[in-house]
């Protein structure tokens, strides 16, 4: 599949211009461990808290994390989540949303503008 375009519908403001969505289990794992700044959308198996929870091990930058229900409304996002650092115990958590997700768009490249907010519909589009 190509790059999806992801947009804040309430607010009509892009977020992401190229995601790539990952819908397989290994392609949801990897996330965006080990790679260079891209955005992803991960696709989770059903709509729940543990299926959208993630991890920053093997990251290499911080991202912003928004997570998305069934019925594209935005449930939470996290600004400047950073990667795990052994040394710093504020970085050795999971990151999880605050009501069940079923899309988890993590930006290690665009950034979260700061009017996407909770409740906001968002929709994903793919660019031909």
């Amino acid at each position: 599949m190509g790059e999806m375009r992801v947009v804040d519908e309430t607010r009509g403001t892009v977020i992401s211009e190229e995601a790539e969505l990952r819908s397989s289990f290994l392609g949801r794992f990897r996330g965006l461990m080990l790679s260079g700044r891209k955005d992803i959308i991960l696709e989770c198996r059903r709509e729940s808290i543990l299926d959208s929870t993630i991890h920053m091990m093997y990251m290499l930058y911080p991202i912003d994390v928004v997570w998305v229900n069934g019925q594209m409304e935005v449930v939470d996002l996290e600004k400047g989540v950073r990667p795990f650092n052994p040394l710093k115990p504020c970085t050795w958590r999971l990151h999880k949303p605050r009501s069940p997700a079923r899309y988890v768009i993590e930006l290690g490249k665009a950034g979260l503008e700061e009017d996407v907010k909770v409740g906001d519909m968002v929709s994903f589009s793919v660019d031909e």
